[in-house]
């Protein structure tokens, strides 16, 4: 399959698409190479005036909500923060991590505490919504909220620099996003959050009054979603975007400095932050402690982000092969933090339900129960000193358990059992249903491979080739998509929208998750939903999920959740799903209350986050 040209994404995006990989290890490593060089000026004052041991709690090398003992300093770390899926837009990006630059940015009226508990906090909000009825929420907004004043941001944004955040802004953050006139209109995915409401009033400019048409029961959820970002009112362009990174203008711990597709996204802490003086943990006051955050792109090259990490260039990186992490902890354990957690996406494919010859779904079923899952495991994800390093997954990843089919239960279902019979089952079926859907007629599919991360490309195209070849005799044809997936994310917009060329009709990449079941299950397979590439129509798919909105009781709403992934995986099979890695990443012990979030979206916790000068390992930076 060729892959069409972006219509999506800006013009200096798609320049940027056939340089992304060699760029970005370049830049890299010119960017610490740099740093290198200046490494006496990060955390000067702190070097210039060191604290006494008496004023800095010790800690050891794990992450721990200690009060902090010294502020300032640049973190650096390898990651994928550079990656930009589809748009800067923050309301308009389908998924991927440039969420990471977005959290950290702009606020939401409510956030997560927990996402793997569901527990909510406020965020812009002065406290949690009053809810006089269930279909009305009265929010009050905190004193003190302005948006973001740089030199940068004036020049290009004067009445907005540094003003006030008001209840309108609020206002039109949500109603944009349900304008179907917009130029934009097809592009808010997360439309479907908020089709629910009736009518939004603001009695003045510190209260928000939202009136849903009818009960809904995660609506909460949806003012504390991954994307649900507020924005000044007065900073969309005339075709109803924010295209630029001078466009990024939130009130969240961190300003953006810059954004440089596939080469890095550097954070300068905004000293007036609202919530600078909240101490919910002991922590501090004053945050972010952090005066920098750079993130460089991950060179993807275990020999060069090693050497980097060893001689403190980058302060956090993660590895391609875990059997490199687990020789790099191991090398100073005293002083070398492991951070782990399941992560909150999975590798995945999907396909175009009315596209031959996916539109059987016969065919859809051979593939699932041809592919072998714990094989590709395997291949893409080696367990690191005996421990798995990646999971069998669901429609909803294991590490939101609360939703999740358990993977005891998965490792029992046809397409991810291991065990002979159960395998040699599982082929035989998938070969009959193959013959019968194509009468041997049927020998090539074509399949679009995500770029990033590397593992697809080095390894996943291998693996996927062989087993369908091998069991259902298919000649795969595979095209990669080089600049990560905006491609892929382009031809999958084509889908949504109707397309009849330029769509993506089976693709293989990593997939976007998020907190709540609604976020997991309605937006991707509700019918008419602006992410439902795979056109699925299905009335008791339909019928389910609306239903668990209007679902106030948790173990109810789960058991539905779990009939519509039941049902998914025996009926639908629009979207395979196949495992989650473990998201694993090294750190200096010097760096001080960092957690490894479940995903992308959540580097407001970046704000907790402060230099231990004091530490041992600090001396070699």
């Amino acid at each position: 399959m060729t892959l069409p040209d972006p219509h999506y994404p800006s013009t200096r995006s798609r320049a940027a698409l056939h340089r992304v990989s060699r760029r970005s290890f370049l830049a890299a490593s010119a960017a610490i190479s740099a740093a290198a060089a200046g490494v006496a000026i990060v955390g000067c004052n702190d070097r210039a005036k060191p604290k006494k041991r008496s004023d800095v709690l010790a800690e050891s090398a794990t992450p721990s909500a200690s009060p902090v003992g010294t502020r300032g300093g640049s973190l650096r770390v390898y990651n994928f923060d550079a990656m930009q899926y589809d748009t800067l837009d923050p309301h308009q990006t389908q998924m991927g991590p440039v969420a990471n630059m977005h959290s950290a940015v702009f606020s939401k009226l409510l956030r997560y505490d927990d996402e793997r508990a569901g527990t909510l906090t406020r965020d812009l909000a002065a406290a949690m919504p009053e809810q006089p009825d269930r279909t009305t929420y009265i929010i009050r907004l905190r004193d003190g909220v302005t948006f973001h004043d740089t030199p940068k941001i004036r020049a290009a944004y004067p009445r907005t620099a540094g003003r006030a955040l008001t209840a309108n802004d609020v206002k039109f953050s949500i109603e944009r996003q349900l304008n179907k006139n917009s130029p934009q209109g097809r592009r808010f995915f997360r439309r479907g959050n908020w089709d629910v409401i009736d009518k939004i009033t603001t009695p003045d400019a510190r209260t928000v009054v939202i009136t849903t048409k009818t009960p809904i029961a995660p609506f909460l959820n949806f003012l504390a979603e991954r994307h649900a970002f507020i924005i000044p009112a007065d900073i969309t362009d005339r075709v109803d975007q924010l295209a630029t990174d001078s466009a990024m203008i939130g009130s969240g711990p961190f300003m953006l400095d810059s954004f440089e597709q596939g080469v890095a996204v550097r954070l300068r802490r905004n000293p007036t932050w609202f919530a600078r003086d909240d101490d919910p943990r002991g922590t501090g006051t004053g945050r972010p402690f952090l005066d920098e955050y750079v993130a460089f792109f991950s060179p993807q090259e275990d020999a060069f982000q090693r050497a980097a990490f060893q001689r403190r260039l980058v302060d956090a990186t993660g590895f391609a092969d875990q059997a490199v992490l687990d020789t790099e902890r191991k090398t100073n354990l005293s002083d070398i933090a492991l951070d782990e957690t399941p992560a909150g996406g999975f590798l995945a494919s999907r396909f175009l339900l009315d596209r031959k010859p996916f539109n059987d779904d016969r065919v859809r079923r051979a593939i699932h129960l041809a592919i072998d899952r714990a094989a590709l495991i395997d291949v893409l994800y080696p367990s690191m000193d005996g421990r798995p390093s990646a999971q069998l997954s669901g429609p909803i990843a294991p590490a939101m358990a609360r939703w999740a089919i358990a993977n005891d239960d998965l490792a029992r279902r046809p397409g991810y059992r291991t065990d002979p019979a159960g395998r040699a089952e599982d082929i035989a079926t998938a070969k009959q249903l193959w013959a019968a859907a194509t009468g041997g007629t049927l020998t090539e599919l074509h399949v679009a491979f995500a770029g990033v991360p590397k593992a697809i490309p080095d390894r996943a195209i291998d693996a996927i080739t062989r087993q369908l070849t091998e069991v259902l005799g298919a000649q795969i044809t595979a095209t990669t998509d080089p600049s990560g997936q905006v491609l892929i994310g382009a031809a999958l917009s084509r889908n949504v929208e109707g397309a009849t060329e330029g769509v993506a009709p089976f693709t293989f990449a990593m997939e976007d998750g998020g907190v709540d079941l609604d976020d997991w299950l309605y937006a991707q397979f509700r019918s008419g939903q602006p992410m439902n590439s795979y056109r699925l129509q299905d009335p008791q798919v339909d019928a389910t999920l609306d239903k668990s909105r209007a679902e106030f009781d948790t173990d109810a709403r789960r058991k539905l959740g779990h009939d519509v992934q039941n049902y998914l995986l025996a009926k639908a099979n629009a979207r395979l799903e196949f495992c989650a890695p473990i998201e694993r990443r090294l750190r200096w012990g010097y760096v001080r209350n960092a957690t490894l979030p479940a995903w992308y979206g959540r580097d407001e916790t970046l704000a907790d986050v402060w230099l231990d000068t004091t530490h041992p390992a600090w001396r070699a930076r």
